[in-house]
């Protein structure tokens, strides 16, 4: 007698799955924890489990390009699985809370002890991100470590992360971004640049930014942001896009910004992919995470299917995963986000505590990781076939 076909089988939902293309009704069937089809109609006794996703969206497992998932190191430092698992996260990039001396924690106990899939951003300063003080100080940063780490964990390290604000740097951020753009081009290894606050115009910094490297917080409401005093968009950044650069959300406690938003999508400039820079102070108001910042831009009106793409398949390529993850497609990690939609009236707030309604969210239905699910909403049938 032979076993199932497959492990799992998520039926009958919208499967939106813009990086390859799916918009419509289609069955996913999971076996050995990768994608093994996506068709209009799978039989359900082929499976050992089925989750029924009718009436549901089907998106590839949301990739978080940009939080703070240090737990336990530092004091912004949330649990992945705390803030990933039950969202429809199922791969996050830490942005830059581990340097040189502390990434062995790093990869031992977060990387290798969470369910939730964590890369990073590795920060140019060996101290890290702690949250306490600014670690971009010629005496602090490590980029002969940096770039040792890089070639020992091609796996794990997927971008340099460099804070450019004033505090974080003790003044001008040009250098520092110099000696960044030094170590990224010597190991092949993007940038991951926090702006908002620079010393200087961003028009002075971006021309100093190569394909791939990632601006995040592009909305910030900070001096020195994407806008000039009349608000327009700078010259420099679209320059910088047209280059290969890519523009990241982060929302994070104080970097998103409602006009500013606003206005960037007024000038079709919409962000490259949507993270949620979170930490363990602010997902309590983010909770569940990465949904809540994609449900922001969608009440701003972005499209359904831009945001999803920015939480997936954007991100996945930008951190070097393209195709293994954020896609649902035979082969792929079989990560996958099943999400609703809750109707009703719902108030977004941003950085300067202005307000934006909604009549409609996307809320999370179950979250499954190379195959097993992590989390189900009550009502959802999870349960052997038949």
């Amino acid at each position: 007698m032979t076993g199932p076909v497959y492990d799992l089988l998520v039926r009958g939902g919208r499967v939106l799955d813009p990086g390859e293309g799916l918009d419509g009704r289609h069955d996913v069937g999971v076996r050995g924890g990768v994608i093994a089809a996506v068709e209009p109609a799978l039989d359900p006794a082929s499976a050992a489990r089925v989750l029924d996703a009718r009436g549901a969206l089907v998106c590839p497992g949301l990739v978080d390009a940009h939080a703070h998932v240090y737990w336990g190191a530092t004091s912004i430092g949330a649990w992945p699985d705390e803030v990933c698992a039950d969202g429809g996260v199922t791969t996050v990039a830490d942005g830059g809370s581990s340097g040189t001396d502390t990434f062995a924690g790093f990869r031992r106990w977060i990387a290798g002890g969470s369910r939730t899939r964590v890369l990073c951003h590795l920060n140019l300063a060996r101290i890290g991100l702690t949250g306490l003080v600014g670690e971009l100080r010629p005496d602090l940063v490590d980029p002969d470590g940096v770039a040792r780490l890089i070639h020992e964990h091609p796996d794990l390290v997927v971008g340099i992360k460099l804070r450019l604000s004033a505090p974080v740097t003790g003044g001008p951020c040009r250098p520092m971004l110099e000696l960044g753009a030094r170590v990224s081009a010597e190991t092949g290894t993007p940038l991951h640049v926090h702006i908002g606050g620079t010393a200087e115009p961003l028009s002075d910094l971006l021309p100093l930014l190569s394909p791939g490297d990632m601006v995040t917080h592009y909305q910030t409401p900070r001096p020195n942001g994407l806008l000039d005093d009349s608000g327009a968009l700078l010259p420099a950044a679209r320059e910088a896009r047209e280059r290969g650069v890519l523009f990241d959300c982060g929302h994070g406690m104080s970097h998103f910004g409602f006009a500013v938003a606003e206005a960037l999508l007024a000038q079709d400039f919409p962000p490259d992919t949507i993270s949620s820079d979170l930490s363990r102070r602010s997902f309590p108001a983010l909770a569940p995470g990465l949904l809540t910042v994609m449900n922001k831009w969608l009440a701003l009106g972005m499209p359904l299917a831009d945001v999803v793409r920015a939480a997936t398949a954007s991100p996945a390529a930008a951190l070097g995963w393209a195709g293994r993850i954020g896609a649902l497609r035979p082969g792929a990690e079989a990560d996958i986000a099943v999400l609703d939609w809750e109707e009703g009236r719902f108030t977004h707030t941003d950085a300067l505590d202005e307000h934006r309604p909604a009549h409609r969210r996307l809320v999370p239905v179950a979250t499954i990781r190379r195959g097993t699910i992590s989390s189900t909403a009550p009502g959802r049938r999870d349960g052997p076939a038949g």
